[in-house]
């Protein structure tokens, strides 16, 4: 019987020799078997980069070699086999097994292999997909050769050698499946090894250029063309002249090609003024990108939309540019810069009066439909020219505010909006809160259109203090309103609060009310603490009744959506209401002149959606709720550097003595003058009954712990004396309201809180009485009495002042006194 080898777990060494053999004999074909699947490629480079099968294990160095070396043995026949399939199949897999090998073999080997995958890319017989397939590969063994910092020289070398056979390629294939591999390919090497472009630069530069400008370019491949494009000038000494010359030369090309576009739509001499500011001073001009006029190589595709799509690709080209890092300083040119963004945004279609006769109405349709794309790549370049110099800008910020405002008065497109609201958002986080108090009153206006005002004012009708309650009881008033249509207008009106969607919800997708919301949040991030509250509090209004109804009806943690934002998926809701969320908490927490008004409605928003929303949206309630703790509670000072309690009574621990020796946790909150506030003065850090029960029976006689008991301002639990049984009874301060009492006498023992016997013995009609007229509906209004009488007692006894009809507080000095001193 054949002995069959056992492996210990799937983690064992000695199944990588097996499993990459078995790989090789069922998926990978030789040249005498065909290729059975193309898909069961993709499962065999999964199984390689999991189990990590070219690794050579040293310790089975020589099992796991052997197969290694019959993996590459196959793949070099298969490269080299005139089938292209399995040429296909050998390319590709070469280029995995250039990124998974290990570094003893690559090293040994990567000058055949890359040797094998340029003889396709050189030979005019092999097909597109062997050269698509062999442009990749060589990509990446130039990825991995660039790890290896001693082949520096080499590797500069063979990525030298590449460059004028694709840009051959380029230059004699019509198909932009292979512009796509030799781009991605010049892209690699330009980061790599860019002194590879050293004695071919002029060469590459104008096959790109050609390409640009070709009429059969697809925007798609033109984006990508303007990606390399701007990576160009690091393999040009990579200085600052080669960088400037290639921005003045894309934005001569520019001005150019916008002459004969906005032809009969600006003056004439726009263009002109704008190309001669571009030339160095006592110089001439450099010729634009793609030749003398970067023109269209044939006349008959020079028309509007093919002279945009160049426009807005040679301005994507000039964005990366200014974004890109470089490791030398650079001249930026924003003088330039922004009169060509000024230049763009300043058409909108119309023509003017004096040109009128020589544009035809067809012309100017071509044109209109267009200027929408142009607009969208200006204002991409005013971003990343923002980016690129930041708080640098300040010289030009007037400039800057003036073209943001006056474009968003007569923007009306939501894409373009949307961009504009990221230009804003990156101008405030540049330029701080001076750019903010520039921008808030347009910002503020712009954002409120967009969020349907007139909901948000519908809804505040109904909307107090708990919008979810009023809500509710706005959709109830609805719908007693259908059965009896006395009132048709009002049913109209009502019917927004009813399924709360906007009367111009269509003209606000949810990507710009997005965009919209970060931008006040930025706002508020930025310039909260200088908002003045002509706008602070219009936008705190906002952003509440926004949160509100994008989390209305029901959260983001079902298939439905909601009513707020009918036919939209469960992520646009999610998304919508992170944005809206996210504002409202920056509302909240941001540095104001006044307490923050809809803290209530905060809170409640926020721990509903911790309990019921989607697990994003649940998250970040949970941060918030975090987030607001430190306005909730601003009393909880750290204790350093206060004065130690046990110092001064070092053997008090009672309640009395830590709530009368520390005033300064009292006295710095008590400015804010609300119920709120004086609630938490009274209840924050105060123990529960039974605790200060334990505390004081544990501190005090038998006799004292009963007088403080009796002398306590807050509800207390009160044993009748030669009874069974405890009634719950009110304080001192309740019976004196409600129930006509015995007038307490003025006796120095009275009133240090001992009782008479004949009160101790009052009827229990009496405590039943005030108990159940209590639970009546007066419970609220004894309350806030209660909490209003106790710390006005409190001022008074701050003060000095006595009063002969209430029990005093106990002093920290009694709690040292022992009873028949407090008798006597």
């Amino acid at each position: 019987m054949a002995s069959f080898e056992r492996f210990d777990d799937m983690c064992d060494l000695r199944l990588k020799p097996k499993i990459l053999r078995n790989l090789l004999s069922e998926y990978v074909p030789n040249e005498k078997q065909p290729l059975v699947n193309f898909q069961s490629l993709s499962n065999v480079v999964s199984t390689i980069s999991t189990h990590k099968l070219l690794s050579e294990d040293q310790k089975l160095q020589a099992k796991s070699k052997s197969a290694v070396d019959e993996w590459v043995e196959r793949l070099l026949a298969l490269v080299s086999s005139d089938m292209p399939d399995k040429s296909w199949v050998g390319i590709v897999l070469m280029g995995v097994t250039c990124q998974e090998c290990s570094s003893d073999r690559f090293f040994s080997s990567y000058s055949v292999w890359f040797n094998s995958l340029l003889s396709h890319v050189k030979n005019p017989e092999s097909s597109r997909i062997v050269r698509v397939a062999s442009c990749t590969s060589i990509s990446d063994l130039l990825t991995r050769l660039s790890r290896f910092a001693n082949t520096k020289k080499d590797a500069v070398s063979h990525a030298a050698k590449v460059i004028l056979p694709v840009i051959k390629l380029l230059e004699e294939d019509s198909s932009e499946t292979v512009w796509e591999a030799i781009v991605h390919l010049l892209s690699t090497i330009v980061i790599l090894f860019p002194a590879a472009f050293h004695n071919s630069y002029d060469q590459v530069e104008a096959a790109i250029a050609s390409k640009i400008f070709s009429a059969k370019t697809s925007s798609r491949m033109l984006k990508k063309l303007a990606h390399f494009l701007a990576l160009l000038p690091k393999a040009n000494k990579g200085d600052t002249a080669s960088w400037s010359l290639m921005m003045q030369r894309l934005l001569i090309s520019i001005n150019v090609h916008l002459i004969t576009f906005l032809q009969g739509l600006e003056e004439e001499t726009i263009g002109i003024k704008a190309i001669k500011r571009l030339a160095p001073p006592g110089k001439d001009a450099p010729l634009p990108l793609g030749g003398q006029d970067g023109s269209l190589e044939d006349a008959a595709w020079n028309s509007e939309q093919l002279m945009v799509s160049r426009v807005s690709a040679l301005m994507y080209c000039s964005s990366i540019m200014l974004t890109s890092s470089y490791k030398c300083k650079l001249n930026i040119p924003v003088a330039s810069l922004l009169s060509l963004v000024e230049r763009v945004l300043a058409v909108n279609g119309s023509l003017p009066s004096a040109m009128s006769p020589f544009m035809t109405g067809i012309q100017q349709e071509l044109v209109c439909a267009e200027l929408p794309t142009l607009h969208s790549s200006a204002l991409e370049l005013l971003r990343a020219t923002i980016k690129s110099i930041r708080s640098q800008l300040l010289p030009y910020a007037a400039s800057v505010v003036t073209l943001v405002n006056s474009y968003f008065k007569k923007c009306l497109l939501p894409e373009l909006r949307i961009k504009l609201y990221t230009i804003t958002k990156t101008l405030l986080k540049s330029m701080g809160v001076g750019m903010a108090m520039q921008l808030a009153k347009e910002v503020v206006s712009n954002a409120s259109a967009d969020l349907d005002p007139k909901a948000v004012e519908g809804s505040d009708v109904v909307s107090s203090t708990n919008p979810s309650l009023s809500n509710r009881a706005a959709l109830k008033a609805c719908s007693k309103k259908r059965k009896h249509s006395t009132n048709s207008g009002v049913e109209a009106e009502n019917a927004a609060f009813e399924v709360g969607v906007p009367h111009n919800h269509s003209s606000s997708p949810i990507s710009l009310k997005i965009a919209a919301l970060e931008a006040l949040e930025t706002l508020l991030t930025t310039g909260g603490a200088l908002g003045s509250s002509s706008w602070r509090e219009r936008v705190d209004k906002l952003l509440m009744m926004t949160a509100t109804n994008a989390c209305q009806g029901r959260w983001a943690n079902a298939e439905e959506t909601c009513h707020y934002l009918p036919n939209k998926s469960t992520a646009d809701l999610v998304e919508f209401q992170l944005a809206a969320l996210r504002a409202f908490l920056a509302s909240l927490v941001s540095p104001s002149r006044e307490r923050p008004a809809f803290l209530a409605e905060g809170l409640e928003l926020f721990q509903t959606g911790k309990l019921q929303g989607e697990m994003k949206v649940a998250g970040f309630c949970a941060h918030a709720l975090m987030s607001l703790e430190v306005v909730i509670h601003p009393r909880a000072l750290p204790l350093d550097g206060l004065p130690s309690l046990s110092d001064q009574f070092p053997q008090s621990n009672s309640l009395a003595s830590l709530k009368h020796n520390t005033p300064n946790l009292n006295n710095g909150y008590a400015r804010y003058g609300d119920d709120l506030s004086k609630e938490w003065s009274v209840n924050v850090d105060i123990p529960s009954n039974n605790e200060t029960q334990r505390n004081v029976d544990s501190t005090l006689p038998l006799q004292e712990a009963k007088r403080l008991k009796r002398g306590n301002d807050l509800a207390t639990v009160v044993s009748l004396s030669g009874q069974d049984h405890t009634d719950i009874v009110g304080s001192e301060n309740v019976q004196q309201a409600d129930v006509p009492t015995k007038k307490v006498s003025e006796s120095p023992k009275e009133s240090l809180g001992h009782v008479s016997g004949k009160d101790d013995m009052a009827p229990e009609e009496v405590y039943r009485e005030i108990v159940s007229e209590t639970e009546e509906g007066d419970g609220l209004e004894v309350k806030d009495s209660l909490m209003e009488e106790a710390v006005f007692d409190k001022k008074r006894e701050s003060l000095g002042e006595s009063d002969d009809d209430s029990i005093p507080s106990l002093k920290a000095d009694d709690y040292l006194s022992s009873d028949s001193d407090i008798e006597s």
